[in-house]
């Protein structure tokens, strides 16, 4: 092939120019190209001066962008000048190359654009590469492109936390609603590990109105202190399990009293059904809870309480919610049930973060979404001992397609 169409190949199929070929060849499943600078290149990397005279030689290795199956290397000469003007020391500058790796720009560029198609190992496996290779330059493309994170947007937060390791060890995340995208993530569930976020958003998201998120005392404290003026939604999705909670203590307590007493026994896999909304279930379920509740009052009682708080999300304004709220917690606390009474405890010494959902409609729904994808996430990396790729990954999940191994 002539050199001069090959020099074209260089410069628009591999980003590679101001080069001068000085020899191509196929040995195995790779093609090699030396090539060596051309007279643009000559000058110092300083202060770009040409009156300089080399004092040192090398051969530079180069990964190139795969051509079809051949991997490619450029084996480049250069040199290390001394400039006559500044009198600086420098190796040369080549502007194809991706600082000191071993690889060209475009490259990685390659290997970036892979990283949508398939798992880590798999992409190291194909190009050849060692698996933290190909990691350290995902982690490089993601610091660079998460560096700077706008938070003057935001209007709508939801934070919540997950397991990350056995043992307690937890991360918290911030999502923006409006999005779908996360913002933060910090390992713990403290309020000192979520301060500086805190903090950084008392300054620049001066649009925030609200956030949502369950009824964690550090979170709300948290917030309080250094969100003052940021409204606190409280997630309906664990207002529910509060209650579900609340009901299975009292399924339980009453069918040990009944079996205790009777012959026929119940209860045994009937658990689901009364936690299912009633309209959801096959007429069988249906037939089947009305028969259990028939034979326990309090447990009726206890059922239809949460059934009716259901009817709170759907309330149409302030006021009737705050109606509602007074009604069921005084219901609550009349029906002489010991779990009930303390759920309206909880709802009473909550109220307000209860009723700013009819100011803003949010919850935490989205966050329980992303948090599966995060399982995900975990489960095909099989665990990960880099924290720091771990949080930028999660700041990258909303891009995900296909999740990465490791």
């Amino acid at each position: 092939m002539a050199a001069s169409k090959i020099s074209k190949i260089l410069r628009f199929g591999f980003g590679i120019q101001n080069v001068i070929l000085d020899f191509f060849d196929i040995v195995g499943n790779f093609f090699i190209i030396e090539c060596r600078p051309d007279s643009s290149l000559k000058k110092c990397p300083r202060c770009h001066s040409r009156h300089v005279q080399i004092k040192e030689t090398k051969i530079r290795r180069l990964r190139m962008v795969p051509l079809g199956k051949l991997n490619g290397v450029l084996k480049m000469t250069v040199h290390k000048f001394k400039c006559k003007d500044c009198g600086a020391s420098a190796w040369i500058k080549l502007p194809f190359a991706c600082g000191k790796l071993p690889m060209t720009i475009a490259f990685v560029n390659y290997t970036l654009s892979m990283m949508k198609l398939g798992t880590i190992q798999a992409i190291s496996t194909f190009l050849g590469l060692n698996w933290k290779t190909v990691k350290n330059i995902h982690k490089e493309y993601l610091k660079v492109k998460y560096k700077k994170i706008r938070y003057r947007d935001l209007r709508y937060l939801s934070m919540d936390e997950f397991s990350i390791k056995k043992g307690h060890k937890y991360m918290t995340i911030f999502l923006d609603l409006m999005t779908g995208r996360i913002v933060y993530a910090v390992e713990d569930r403290s309020v000192e590990a979520i301060r500086p976020f805190l903090e950084k958003l008392a300054k620049r998201a001066r649009k925030l109105e609200a956030i949502a998120m369950d009824l964690s005392a550090s979170f709300i404290s948290a917030v309080k202190t250094y969100l003052p003026h940021v409204a606190i939604v409280f997630d309906h999705f664990h207002v529910t399990k509060i209650l579900n909670q609340a009901l299975d203590e009292v399924r339980r307590e009453e069918f040990a009293k009944h079996n205790s007493s009777n012959e026929e026994k119940i209860g045994k896999g009937d658990r689901f059904l009364f936690f299912r909304n009633y309209e959801d279930m096959e007429a069988t379920e249906q037939g089947k809870l009305k028969k259990l509740l028939e034979i326990n009052e309090t447990l009726t009682t206890a059922y239809q309480m949460k059934e009716q708080f259901r009817g709170f999300w759907g309330k149409t304004s302030l006021q009737e919610g705050a109606k509602f709220l007074v009604r069921w917690i005084y219901d609550a606390f009349q029906s002489g049930i010991a779990p009930l009474k303390r759920v309206a405890n909880t709802i009473l010494s909550h109220y307000e973060g209860l009723l700013n959902y009819f100011t803003h409609p949010i919850s935490n729904g989205k966050i329980e979404g992303t948090n599966n994808k995060i399982k995900v996430q975990k489960r095909s990396g099989y665990g990960y001992t880099d924290m720091e790729y771990f949080k930028l990954l999660l700041l990258d999940l909303h891009n995900k397609t296909v999740q990465l191994a490791g």
